[in-house]
């Protein structure tokens, strides 16, 4: 829908340049970091890095050239990372992909580099390029690549990763192969020209790879290419640390995938092998003019700089600001692109830091709704001697549809308020939210993906280097004759008693927000089962009803579909007994609220807050998968030792089992007896120290005729507890990542197949993602090898599920993924692992 856009060819300028840049929610910078980043402002060349994944990423080199060759640096992910694993929490797919970028952009704060995206899509681990590209509609993320380097317009381009197929993720291949076919795509205007109304072509100088050793894959490292060599272990006096501390930091924001890495000091060499582009000659950056001279009048302005830098006083930053402001006019003159636009948003970033301004927008509610009528409490402060006076606010919301443009919800002009040195000024903003307020969800889920695309039509979303917060304020500030803008984003501000000041971002939800208590409900016979359903208001004095729409051939029955909530954030939780048919069946049971006015309400939200990023949600419709199983158990109370991202306990407990989760300490075969099953989730030798001392008490309890089942568990060298069986296993990292490629059953009569429930073809079936990693590559004899698949065009694996009895018990180590299955009700996975639970009882 088009959207009234108010504002001047003025405003549009700054908040274009400040949504490019990092938004400043604290303003301050001391004295050291300051001169730093005015040193920094010497430099005007660019570099982009390009790899598939979040944590893909050198850190130690962005670090290196973002602050000691003080080029401006951006990394390239093409995905998001939806499709890998999680350490700190269940979500996966689309959560883990919002998680995952948002750790980007807290690593990028760190490091001091940018961070760009394209709509790739994780869709999971790809063995070759060909799958890579087929699933990415090459042409579309080729395009986004083209786009990047254009509007990026790095001098130099590096890659993670070998162009030339090898034995590794084929996401990482075609990051490279892409970047290699971009570095001269971007230069041709025949190619994607729809492109140049918004970004003009650009060659870089060069492009490299960032490889050597272990990463060297195919033929490319054999090849006489020349290769550049960097030291970037070095200490930055300024900042207080070396790039490769800098480098453990910035890495360690990937907490999801247990990526915290400890601090080194000392040399490290990085090697750059030269693919494309000018020969290098021992300098990366050779014949790249990096200086101010690149541009009209630019030998003043690096003048000035230098002065500003001569007469920089620890003690009093703020007396360079003069020099800067004339700076300011001068890069105003330059001509547009978008290097001088980032120059001169990291200059207002510095003249603001120099004088230890502030400037905070709070809401009372961190949650909005359209319609709402808005009050901002808008806090200044000047905290040096030089004059300021606040001509302006205007408070603008981000709209993903129409950005770089946005909507305008409230401005003052002429306000002329002189802030006086460190005196606090209040200003309120006022305004009424539209009626048709686009809500706050991350902008590329805003349509259903693809497997391997996400769709969005805005093509200038590509620039973004943040997400923009949905409301900000933009300050306009005269300092020395020069308007500063300063844009913050509008918070709820919590004085937490533990963490002290937390800050809540604000966000537009619903007038209702809906949740059911299960994504999946399972019915292993015909017994009615109860559903919770709230609703929550984010405005108060809502009433109405709740509507459920069942599939064909299930019955429901609400308890009491009306609901009136009187304040903001109450909830009213209302029942629904639902009734499965006689036969196996599946489908949707969707939710949807109608208030008192008529409007309907259907969305729910997925909340995600996790310290280090920040709180996130998700946006979508309420549904409640439905799933009648043909299902028989043997055996009924489970011990779960839970692994990560493990939500497998849940599922059972919808189809009846008795769980207990026990800690690693509590493991002992006397606490043990009383189970039929014993559950290792997976990754729990990663995830649990000590589990391998404790491994003696499972296996009494197995020879007195227990059953485990151990889930996959990694090779790497970090894992807590060293993997242990009862007999010999040797874990790798084969994997068959095609989820619909055939399983093949090594032993049809072998109890797992047959008892409690015949295992047939069909239950694989609409496996998601991959069947399995992590397989076993060699075993015992005593282990039986019951199934068999292979990607197109691999040699069989076999190792996917062994079973070995072991005295009275059973033992099981799988490989399969049923981590990603159980929990999306997939009724043969489902099936299958209940034969395993089964193992021993009765059969």
């Amino acid at each position: 829908m088009k959207r009234n856009m108010s504002y001047s060819p003025r405003t549009v300028f700054i908040l274009t340049a400040m949504s490019l840049s990092p938004v400043l929610i604290g303003q301050s910078l001391p004295s050291s970091e300051i001169l730093h980043e005015l040193h920094k402002l010497k430099t005007v060349g660019s570099v982009l890095f390009v790899a598939a994944h979040p944590d893909d990423e050198n850190t130690a080199l962005l670090a290196y050239l973002a602050q000691e060759e003080k080029l401006d640096t951006a990394y390239l992910a093409l995905t998001r990372g939806g499709g890998g694993q999680n350490l700190i929490g269940s979500e996966l797919k689309e959560g883990l992909g919002l998680i995952r970028a948002n750790e980007l952009f807290q690593a990028r704060k760190l490091d001091g580099a940018k961070q760009l995206f394209t709509r790739a899509r994780d869709f999971g681990y790809s063995k070759n390029p060909e799958d890579t590209l087929e699933n990415w509609q090459e042409e579309k993320v080729l395009g986004d690549v083209v786009y990047a380097v254009r509007s990026f317009k790095p001098d130099v381009i590096i890659t993670r990763f070998n162009p030339a197929a090898g034995p590794t993720h084929g996401h990482h291949t075609v990051s490279a192969q892409l970047a290699l076919k971009a570095f001269s795509l971007a230069a041709d205007s025949t190619q994607f020209p729809e492109q140049l109304e918004h970004v003009g072509i650009h060659q870089a100088k060069r492009i490299f790879w960032n490889g050597y050793g272990r990463r060297g894959g195919g033929g490319l490292s054999s090849e006489k290419r020349e290769i550049v060599e960097l030291e970037i272990g070095k200490y930055n006096p300024y900042l207080g640390t070396s790039y490769t501390e800098i480098s453990a930091r910035s890495r360690s924001m990937h907490k999801s995938q247990g990526f915290g890495r400890a601090g080194s000091r000392g040399g490290q060499l990085e090697r750059l092998v030269l693919l494309e582009g000018a020969a290098a000659e021992g300098d990366f950056l050779n014949g790249v003019d990096t200086s101010w001279k690149r541009f009209p009048d630019g030998e003043k302005l690096n003048d000035l700089l230098e002065k500003a830098i001569g007469d920089f006083d620890f003690a009093a930053p703020w007396k360079t600001v003069p020099e800067l402001a004339k700076l300011d006019a001068l890069m105003e003159a330059l001509p547009e692109s978008k290097l001088t636009r980032s120059k001169r948003a990291a200059l207002h970033r510095v003249i603001i830091a120099s004088m230890g301004i502030h400037v905070q927008a709070r809401s009372e509610n961190s949650y909005l709704t359209p319609g709402e009528d808005v009050v901002l409490e808008v806090e200044l402060v000047n905290r040096s001697p030089v004059g300021v006076t606040l001509r302006s606010l205007e408070a603008r919301l981000f709209d993903s549809d129409q950005w770089p443009a946005s909507i305008g919800l409230e401005r003052i002009e002429k306000l002329n308020k002189s802030l006086e040195a460190d005196r606090v000024e209040n200003v309120e903003l006022g305004f009424k939210l539209p009626a048709d307020v686009p809500l706050t969800q991350p902008f590329w889920l805003k349509t259903p993906p693809d497997a391997g695309i996400y769709h969005f039509e805005n093509e200038r979303l590509l620039e973004l280097e943040n997400v923009p917060s949905p409301i900000e304020v933009t300050a306009e500030l005269e300092i020395e004759g020069r308007v500063i803008p300063l844009s913050v984003p509008a918070i709820e501000r919590v004085s937490d008693p533990i963490k002290g000041e937390v800050h809540k971002i604000v966000a537009i939800r619903p007038e209702l927000v809906l949740a059911a208590d299960s994504a999946v409900t399972l019915f292993e016979d015909t017994k009615p089962k109860w559903i919770e359903v709230s609703v929550t208001s984010n405005v108060g004095d809502q009433s109405g009803s709740l509507n459920v729409i069942a599939p064909n051939g299930w019955t429901i029955e609400v308890e009491n579909p009306d609901f009136a909530l009187t304040k903001r954030n109450p909830s009213a939780v209302i029942g629904v007994t639902v009734t499965p048919p006689e036969e196996g069946s599946e489908g949707l049971l969707s939710f949807h609220a109608t208030n008192a006015k008529g409007a309907r309400f259907e969305l729910g939200s997925q909340p995600i807050d996790y310290e280090h990023i920040g709180r996130q949600a998700i946006l979508s419709k309420v549904q409640t998968k439905l799933v009648r199983l043909d299902l028989k158990r043997a055996g009924n109370r489970i011990a779960c030792i839970v692994g990560v991202g493990d939500t497998i306990p849940e599922t059972l407990q919808r189809i009846g089992y008795e769980i207990d989760r026990i800690p690693v300490e509590e493991i002992a075969r006397e606490r043990l007896v009383g189970y039929d099953t014993v559950i290792l989730g997976p990754r729990v030798f990663d995830a649990h120290a000590g589990l391998d001392k404790r491994f003696d008490e499972l296996l009494a309890y197995v020879e007195a005729g227990g059953t485990v089942i151990s889930q996959f568990n990694t090779t790497s060298f970090r894992t807590k507890s060293s993997f242990t069986a009862p007999y010999p296993i040797k874990l790798s990292r084969d994997r068959v990542s095609e989820e619909k490629v055939e399983m093949r059953i090594l032993q049809p009569d072998h109890p797992i197949f047959n008892i409690p429930n015949r295992i047939v073809k069909g239950d694989f079936d609409n496996w998601i993602q991959e069947r399995g990693l992590y397989y076993a590559s060699s075993w015992d004899d005593s282990y039986a090898s019951l199934l068999s698949a292979n990607d197109r065009g691999e040699p069989a694996r076999d190792g996917g599920l062994l079973v070995a009895q072991y005295g009275k018990g059973w033992y099981a180590y799988t490989g399969l993924s049923f981590f990603r299955q159980l929990p999306e009700g997939n009724a043969g996975a489902i099936r299958l692992f209940v034969n395993l639970i089964s193992l021993g009882h009765g059969n």
